[in-house]
């Protein structure tokens, strides 16, 4: 049985293992810099570190700036030449400026949808085919270790190309861009879900799609046994309130529905 460490008091500007177990691990990579992303300044990425048996998958890496700071540490808990995939969530410079970087000190694969493969020459890569592992629009499950990888399709939220990743083993789902809010006061895990869906309408109303696009990924993600929900900004939502986000979601109208 895992150990979970996810306290409303984790301070979000240092890293914390989230789960452990004797071969899992998930790690939070301490990347918030204190800047809301409600401002006009940097926009916070939250990097997510999956270890299991030694191995690493990264999940969205962040920008050049933070780098040094990712790459310090992951250092603690694996040797950064273990990392063996990274996940790039779509092509924002925010979420993959730094992966040049990492290219230089592993010789992770890159996981992304097929539709952004065409972009990565432009972060410096001139033979894609051994860079990339593609993934269909019908998503994939990737073995990795002890574990599964589930890489489930949330198409046009707010990415045309976007997957949403739930580790089996420790029963959290990374969300992307599904869940980000526009934070006044950094935390790192919800404690009070009303507040926080405030904080998130605004930026989910101009992000994503449709409500149609919405409920075709929570058709996809409500069966699972979800222990917590862990965006690419913002914070994350432990399973108490899951039903809530989910219910919020289900009735929210964005993109499209808003036009007249």
């Amino acid at each position: 049985m895992g150990e979970y460490n996810l306290n409303p008091d984790l301070n979000p500007q240092k890293d914390h293992i989230l789960y452990r177990d004797d071969e899992h691990m998930v790690v939070y990579l301490g990347t918030a810099s204190g800047t809301s992303t409600s401002s006009y300044g940097d926009v916070d990425v939250n990097s997510y570190l999956i270890i299991n048996k030694g191995k690493g998958v990264l999940l969205d890496p962040g920008g050049y700036k933070i780098f040094p700071k990712v790459l310090s540490n992951i250092s603690k808990y694996i040797d950064p030449k273990n990392i063996e995939y990274i996940y790039m969530c779509h092509q924002d410079p925010d979420v993959a400026g730094s992966i040049p970087l990492w290219r230089e000190i592993s010789n992770a694969k890159i996981l992304v949808h097929w539709i952004w493969v065409r972009f990565l020459p432009h972060f410096g890569f001139e033979d894609v085919k051994s860079v990339a592992h593609p993934l269909p629009d019908e998503g994939e499950v990737l073995n990795f270790g002890s574990t599964t990888l589930h890489f489930i399709p949330a198409h046009f939220l707010h990415s045309p190309g976007h997957f949403t990743i739930y580790d089996k083993r420790s029963k959290f789902l990374f969300s992307g861009d599904i869940g980000i809010a526009l934070l006044e006061d950094l935390y790192l895990v919800v404690e009070d879900i009303e507040k926080h869906i405030r904080a998130m309408k605004p930026i989910h109303e101009r992000l994503m799609a449709s409500n149609k696009a919405i409920k075709a990924w929570l058709e996809r993600v409500r069966f699972l046994d979800i222990e917590a929900i862990l965006p690419q900004h913002a914070a994350i939502i432990p399973k108490k309130h899951v039903p809530r986000f989910f219910s919020f979601l289900e009735n929210l109208k964005c993109g499209v529905d808003l036009i007249r």
